[in-house]
């Protein structure tokens, strides 16, 4: 009996480990990349002076870089937190390795 209890043991899932570093940067790249973003489509729509108009698409197009990946991993978090089925910590690289 005792021996049945051992081997049950060893096939018990551990808690997820959450990657608290990369969950963070997730948060920095999503906000980073909505301010770049906000801040373009502030251009293109003209709120600042035409002077600035050379600077809007590399401004875009940071924003986008920034945003998608920052958004990817935030929302997989979430998913991973809310306990959604398929969704894990796993899914997120970690930078403790």
């Amino acid at each position: 009996m005792q021996r049945d209890r051992w081997e049950l043991l060893q096939f018990k899932k551990k808690p997820p480990k959450v990657p608290w570093k990369s969950i963070v940067m997730a948060v920095v790249l999503c906000i980073m990349g909505t301010v770049l973003l906000i801040f373009g489509a502030l251009l293109v729509a003209g709120k600042f002076d035409s002077k600035h108009n050379e600077k809007m698409w590399p401004i875009i197009i940071l924003g986008v870089i920034l945003f998608l990946p920052g958004f990817y991993h935030v929302r997989i978090a979430v998913y991973a937190y809310s306990g959604f089925e398929g969704y894990s910590y796993d899914d997120i690289p970690d930078y403790d390795d």
